[in-house]
């Protein structure tokens, strides 16, 4: 009988098998060198992928440890950072007639700089590289054990406040009757502000409206206020010695107006204490020493805690935060009824733009 290995099927199978194999491997780097070619085109940032694996059976391919960073003014961090971005085809869509793609993170990083060199936001064409990356429509977006960061450099202390263990779900991105009874996108998102405490997100938008339109609902609690001291001292000059806070915002916005508020408020909170904040400073123990006694004046004493509501409307071209209400309600929060820092259940309701206006 002869050797399996002297059949000529055999050595047929095995010079296919190999070409694959080759093909397989310099598609794969040719995709690398084609996503840091296109990412490297936007202006003002560098960006680079070390490398991409192709998984050809369900549509799909992972990119491994790609970094963002600006390249003008020093950042020591990079704006984005991710080990690896999974982009392929929402085969569940395929049932419903649509042919559309999901785009899921893994442990990222974002870092949102203030200060003279800031990297506050992407206001580049980041979409339009997504769509040249996967050209398919996205209507799946998740983010898997994310984190955020605020930072400021040139304050002292240096700011980093974090939001870790981010986990966000965006869907029907497409605005798809065949895919969703609606035609809003959703976004959901929960994570740890200072790795510790909840924060929840729900939004729901009009991913292809002309101008803003969406329905907000943010709650935060749980955070300790003693972890905000640098972010404390280097913005408002105090320190706090105690205390939670929890934080619900609402906002809806159509047409390009707004409205809506941000509720903060402090429990058990402490500002001021003599013992070392006058040996350190005794100019700046002074201010907290004022700030602390205001804030322990005008607090809802039974429940202690001080608190406000900040109105929110107008338009994205103006805003106009309500001062004078903001006030009226810390007084309210102390002498009528205590804010309580969570959602309400009337809701919010958006103001018709003036025509005139637009």
């Amino acid at each position: 009988m002869k050797a399996i290995w002297k059949r000529p099927w055999v050595w047929l199978l095995v010079v296919i098998a190999t070409v694959v194999v080759v093909v397989h491997l310099y598609l794969a780097i040719w995709v690398r060198d084609y996503v840091n070619r296109k990412l490297s085109e936007i202006e003002g940032y560098k960006a680079h992928v070390d490398a991409v694996t192709l998984h050809l059976w369900r549509g799909a391919y992972q990119i491994h440890h790609i970094k963002i960073q600006k390249v003008e003014g020093h950042v020591p961090v990079p704006f984005f950072e991710a080990p690896l971005v999974d982009l392929s085809v929402e085969w569940e869509a395929l049932f419903h007639g649509a042919f559309v793609g999901q785009i899921d993170i893994y442990k990222a990083e974002m870092n949102f700089v203030n200060g003279p060199n800031p990297q506050v936001g992407v206001d580049k064409p980041w979409t339009e590289k997504v769509k040249q990356l996967f050209p398919v429509k996205i209507n799946r977006f998740s983010v898997k054990g994310g984190e955020i960061h605020y930072r400021d450099y040139s304050k002292t202390p240096k700011v980093d406040v974090v939001i870790d263990d981010v986990r966000m779900v965006a869907t029907n991105l497409t605005n798809s009757k065949k895919l969703s009874k609606t035609l809003k996108a959703n976004v959901e998102i929960e994570g740890r502000p200072l790795r510790e405490g909840d924060v929840r997100a729900k939004i729901d938008l009009d991913p292809y409206a002309s101008r803003p339109t969406f329905s907000t609902q943010v709650e935060l609690k749980g955070v300790n206020l003693v972890k905000l001291n640098d972010f404390a001292k280097a913005y408002a000059g105090i320190t706090f010695e105690s205390g939670t806070l929890r934080v619900a915002t609402e906002m809806d916005a159509k047409n390009g107006r707004f409205t809506g508020y941000v509720e903060p408020v402090f429990d058990h909170m402490g500002i001021f204490n003599p013992q070392h904040d006058f040996k350190e400073n005794p100019i700046n123990g002074i201010w907290q020493a004022i700030v602390g006694g205001l804030t322990q004046i005008i607090r809802n004493h039974p429940k202690d805690r001080f608190g406000t509501r900040v109105p929110l409307s107008g338009s994205f071209d103006d805003p106009a935060p309500d001062v004078m209400t903001t006030v009226f309600n810390v007084f309210r929060n102390a002498f009528v009824k205590a804010f309580t820092g969570t959602l309400s259940e009337e809701g919010v309701k958006v103001p018709e733009a003036n025509p005139d206006k637009h």
